[in-house]
């Protein structure tokens, strides 16, 4: 399709039941269905791919090119290239997208 770049593999995954206190960055792709209280960045050298699943709740900044969001956020979110929220999104604070 026109316009379509391949998307990064989701390489790491937070599960449900997981809770991680403190910031993080990533390559790729990463998938939350746990809860992260901390600033989620990628490594800006890579296209990144960030999933926050129906289960998930984040707290704090969000930084990736593509962010896909089902669950909560609490913090700003900043999607350097594309932003999709699913029915189920409910996010609390700023939203940047190209």
């Amino acid at each position: 399709m026109f316009g379509k770049k391949k998307q990064p593999p989701i390489r790491s995954l937070i599960a449900a039941g997981s809770e991680i206190r403190g910031n993080m960055k990533f390559t790729d792709g990463l998938r939350i269905d746990g809860i992260v209280q901390g600033d989620i960045r990628e490594n800006t050298a890579h296209p990144s791919l960030l999933v926050i699943s129906e289960s998930a709740h984040v707290i704090g900044e969000i930084h990736a090119d593509h962010v896909i969001i089902n669950g909560r956020v609490n913090g700003p979110v900043y999607a350097n290239e594309l932003l999709e929220l699913q029915p189920k999104a409910n996010i609390e604070g700023d939203v940047h997208y190209k």
